[in-house]
């Protein structure tokens, strides 16, 4: 499955930060001290008019009121105007002493986003002990984005030795607390087997759980379930909608499917000008298959008027992603000389190339040219050997080609 801090890469969690720190849609917790006076009500309800209005000067003037009456609410929310620079000058430094102030009065929200400024180094000096000892806290005080992020820390070992149980205990709890990015982690935990026992039903329920909750990642991911037939019957329908709405809500390995679904009319009628449009807004949004795939068609000129310094263009974007998928489509472009000059060997070393990155399809190449003796030394063992490599990856395609290697091999002796 393509993958896709949340479900997402922890590279992107710099992005991320100020739209995961800084929520504050979701209400205070029992276990702050609250003024809960009638006054104190009616600012809080200004201040989430306010928010729906996204009148930023107004609403910075109510949380300094509400922090004026010691109200965490107020304290929180300042700090959070002033990381995201929202109706006051954008001040690290401010925000952090305000979520400071919040998370003194046991305040959930600002705990945790105290222990991002930690992990983050902004605002303060970076400190990842501290950062998980304040998620720890935030977490027992009930707050589910802590837990979501000590999961993500146990499972990236970041302050943490990487325990894959224990990141799937806490995606759990955070899961079962509604948040929505746990329950795709649980999904993607049920289904490879990450932490917990593999239970592709499992898997499904909580993917579903997370569309529920509008998590894109999980709309591909329920996609792929479909598709393939994982946890659940095998439907081209139900995956072609799936993989349309990820792609509709931004999801670039969605547009990819798309465009695949719709150029060979799986799941929905062939729609070649739809599929070209969708492998287009793949590529340009970065997916690599996406690329490859739009690539392959420029320089066939199927679909299109051909295009080979565009094709390569694409395919040598893909490669640059380090993609096993685009090395192997332009390793096939120069096997059989599709839009470029023949060379076999350059093609064999394109599939050497994905095969070592774990790519099952290209251990099947290479074990047709090892026993055909196409751009390189006919040598039938070394052929078996992919071809064993390719099932054990799980290509099922090699098992009829190893069957009648094997045969071959048993009549030349």
């Amino acid at each position: 499955m393509i993958a896709f801090r949340s479900f997402l890469p922890r590279k992107c969690l710099a992005m991320m930060a100020a739209t995961i720190l800084l929520s504050i849609t979701a209400p205070a917790f029992a276990q702050a001290e609250e003024n809960t006076s009638s006054e104190i009500t009616a600012l809080r309800e200004q201040a989430d008019e306010l928010i729906e209005a996204e009148d930023y000067d107004k609403l910075v003037k109510v949380y300094q009121q509400l922090a004026d009456a010691s109200d965490p609410f107020g304290m929180n929310g300042l700090g959070i105007s002033y990381a995201q620079g929202d109706g006051v000058e954008k001040d690290k430094a401010k925000a952090f002493l305000w979520f400071e102030k919040a998370a003194a009065r046991n305040y959930p929200r600002s705990v945790t986003s105290l222990g991002l400024i930690y992990e983050q180094g902004e605002g303060t000096k970076k400190d990842l002990a501290r950062a998980n000892s304040l998620y720890e806290r935030a977490a027992g005080l009930g707050d589910a984005r802590a837990m979501h992020f000590l999961g993500l820390n146990y499972e990236q070992a970041i302050g943490f030795e990487k325990d894959e149980t224990k990141a799937f205990k806490w995606f759990q709890r955070a899961a079962e607390a509604g948040r929505g990015d746990s329950m795709h982690k649980l999904g993607l935990a049920f289904e490879e087997g990450r932490g917990t026992e593999k239970d592709l039903g499992a898997a499904l329920l909580w993917y579903s759980r997370a569309a529920g909750e509008q998590q894109v990642s999980a709309y591909f991911a329920l996609g792929v379930m479909y598709e393939f037939g994982e946890g659940v019957a095998r439907n081209d329908d139900a995956a072609f909608a799936w993989y349309k709405l990820s792609a509709e809500k931004g999801n670039a390995a969605g547009m990819n499917n798309v465009a695949n679904f719709l150029e060979h009319g799986r799941g929905t009628e062939k729609n070649i000008a739809d599929a070209l449009s969708w492998y287009e807004k793949g590529a340009e949004a970065g997916d690599d298959y996406a690329q490859a795939n739009l690539g392959l068609i420029y320089l066939t000129g199927e679909h299109v008027k051909e295009d080979v310094k565009k094709g390569r263009k694409l395919l040598d974007k893909s490669i640059a992603q380090d993609s096993s998928y685009g090395m192997i489509r332009l390793g096939l472009a120069y096997e059989d000389g599709i839009g470029v000059e023949m060379d076999r060997g350059r093609s064999t070393k394109l599939f050497r190339q994905a095969a070592d990155q774990g790519n099952a399809e290209a251990m099947r190449y290479l074990g047709i040219n090892y026993q055909e003796g196409i751009g390189l030394l006919k040598d039938l063992n070394t052929a078996k050997i992919w071809y064993e490599k390719a099932i054990a990856a799980g290509d099922t395609q090699s098992e009829d080609l190893y069957d009648k290697l094997v045969k071959e091999m048993a009549t030349e002796q």
